[in-house]
């Protein structure tokens, strides 16, 4: 194949002239007369060029980016994009005079629109669009808005012959939102006992919590912008010209309604709060930690999310520990209230008088029930229930102290 075609034009003037005299009745021709001979050349060549311009990172000879944002993320709606390393590659076996050179680069800015499932690059109305010359390799963008937008930017660089390439990244602006919370999702310890309002953990194993759909970013919980962005319509952006990696790239951002991660710290009862860790697998919304725990002992865990814009929210849960069951002792019958003490558990009247004591250290005694049932002949015959019930909370004098709380009831 040529790359270059050229063709040498040359003109060749020269001869001689004979003079006629006419002053006279008979014209005279005169001896011929040479004059110098002269000749003229020209060279014109035509060069070949199919080949679409192309960045040093592709040939692996520099580092930088084809299409480099300041921020591909961010509150600020100015941004500086540059483009350097572009050239247009000589064909095999040329020289550099069979290149035809960069002409020019241009940048257009589109919306990504919001949707479902995977999102479209809306390519029929350009937000912003500058084409400059090969000298210039920066702009300076001004995306403002009202609201927060995913845009993608295309560099559309073109050589001499009309060659294109182009390459793509995306960027989000967002100056508006912050996260919230949910008040009617749960936010708990699924560690702790569900019938203590899961305030109260029973077992001294891992403490969990759970924050499923507490946290969240409302326009991007009603806007969906991370699913991933179709590939280029044309076909003609792929490999390195592709956002396939980095921030916001076409396969998608993993989030939780904005939210890319949580990060979570502890404290043991009034001690100072762990260093922040970031939950793994945030996508769970929870988050499990094996802690030395102890009856009466208290943990507070904070949970901080954080969205796609750097927006940080913070919240926490306080959880106790008592695995120990309640106490009950002195258990007698006494035959009336005058009674000093108790005598037996056995009484030859029809009324019975219980007197006994009940507590606990750590989480405190909520219900008091009773059962009175009828042994069989046998001990270890089953015993028939006659009767039940629970005890009236007023008949219990209470004495508290810091997280212990005794009971004693006397019927």
């Amino acid at each position: 194949m040529f790359t270059r075609l050229c063709l040498n034009y040359e003109a060749k003037g020269g001869g001689y002239l004979k003079a006629k005299d006419t002053r006279g009745d008979i014209h005279t021709v005169l001896p011929a007369v040479p004059y110098t001979k002269t000749d003229s050349s020209r060279r014109v060549c035509y060069r070949y060029d199919d080949t679409p311009p192309e960045h040093c990172s592709v040939t692996r000879t520099c580092s930088s980016d084809p299409l480099h944002l300041d921020h591909r993320i961010s509150r600020d709606p100015i941004h500086i994009v540059t483009f350097t390393g572009w050239s247009d590659p000589v064909p095999t076996g040329g020289t550099s005079v069979t290149a035809s050179k960069i002409e020019s680069y241009e940048i257009r800015v589109n919306e990504v629109l919001p949707s479902k499932g995977i999102h479209q690059v809306d390519y029929t109305t350009n937000f912003l669009s500058i084409k400059v010359n090969h000298t210039i390799t920066e702009m300076t963008l001004n995306l403002t808005s009202d609201n927060p937008h995913l845009y993608c930017l295309t560099l559309e660089v073109k050589d001499v012959a009309d060659n294109v390439r182009q390459c793509r990244r995306f960027i989000l602006v967002d100056a508006t939102t912050f996260i919230e919370t949910h008040p009617d999702q749960p936010f708990q310890f699924t560690s702790a006992s569900p019938e203590t309002g899961y305030a109260w953990q029973t077992h001294h194993n891992d403490i969990c919590i759970s924050w499923k759909e507490y946290f969240f970013n409302k326009f991007y919980f009603d806007n969906e912008l991370f699913n991933g962005v179709e590939a280029d319509p044309h076909g003609l952006i792929t490999g390195t010209y592709e956002q396939i990696s980095g921030e916001l790239p076409i396969s998608g951002t993993p989030n939780v309604h904005g939210i890319v991660k949580y990060m979570v710290s502890w404290k043991l009862n009034d001690g100072p709060f762990s260093t922040e860790i970031e939950v793994p697998d945030f996508l769970n919304q929870t988050f499990c930690k094996h802690l030395p725990v102890k009856d009466g002992e208290e943990y507070t865990i904070n949970v901080r999310p954080v969205d796609i814009v750097g927006n940080t929210f913070q919240e926490g849960r306080t959880v106790y520990i008592d695995s120990t069951p309640p106490f009950l002792n002195e258990l007698c019958v006494r035959n009336t209230k005058q009674d000093v003490q108790c005598k037996s558990l056995i009484s030859n009247t029809a009324s019975l008088l219980l007197d006994f004591g009940s507590l606990d250290y750590h989480s405190g005694i909520t219900k008091l029930q009773w059962f009175f049932g009828k042994r069989g002949a046998k001990h270890d015959s089953e015993t028939t229930e006659i009767s039940h019930g629970e005890f009236k909370m007023v008949n219990i004098f209470l004495l508290q102290t810091k997280q212990k709380m005794v009971y004693y009831l006397h019927v």
